[in-house]
């Protein structure tokens, strides 16, 4: 096991780093409830480092739901040059269901941080424009119904960052029920494929 480079060694950005990667570590083990001191004591520095680099705990937070949202954004984006569509979406939907099991942060620390800081608000925004150019592309290739929505998935998405506990296999059984309700019948003609048109 590798020995950590130690903190007064650190350039500015790779203490930012640090810091972030161990708060994520804590929070996972701990929930987003653990004080500072104890996140400091984790990253054996004192609180004013973790001030100096980052900020304020709600600062760990916002840098932490930036990064996902950047991940996400850049999962979606990569779905449009796939050749199946349909496949992309799914891939990548159950791929988020992952992350979201993974995932320290509830849905409220999310809507939290995305309510103190701009800079929140326009990752999230990045990566719901990134879902929802992948659903309009599977949806014009025929893939999703006509009604189908990139809030469809994002609805599962969002619940799943509070109910993680149902575990894997229960959680990735919503994701596919809710990829088969916005799929195409492939038996109905496009333009056709809204509710109570069967």
């Amino acid at each position: 096991m590798a020995v950590p480079v130690p903190w007064s060694s650190l350039t500015a950005d790779e203490k930012r780093t640090r810091t972030l990667e161990v708060a994520d570590e804590l929070f996972a083990r701990e929930g987003v409830d653990v004080p500072m001191p104890t996140l400091a004591h984790a990253l054996g520095v004192g609180v004013g480092s973790i001030y100096r680099q980052v900020g304020t705990k709600d600062d760990v937070l916002a840098a932490l739901v930036i990064t996902r949202s950047k991940a996400l954004r850049a999962r979606f984006l990569a779905t449009l040059d796939e050749p199946d569509p349909w496949a992309a979406l799914a891939a990548a939907t159950h791929a988020t269901v992952d992350d979201c099991l993974g995932d320290a942060l509830s849905q409220s620390a999310w809507d939290v941080a995305a309510s103190a800081s701009a800079e929140v608000r326009a990752a999230r925004a990045g990566a719901t424009d990134a879902l929802a150019r992948m659903v309009r592309r599977a949806r014009d290739a025929g893939a999703l119904r006509d009604d189908a929505s990139h809030e469809d998935l994002r609805l599962v998405f969002c619940a799943l960052r509070e109910l993680a506990g149902i575990g894997p296999e229960a959680a990735h059984r919503l994701a596919e029920l809710a990829l088969r309700g916005i799929r195409a019948d492939p038996l109905r003609p496009k333009g056709d494929q809204s509710p109570g048109n069967g």
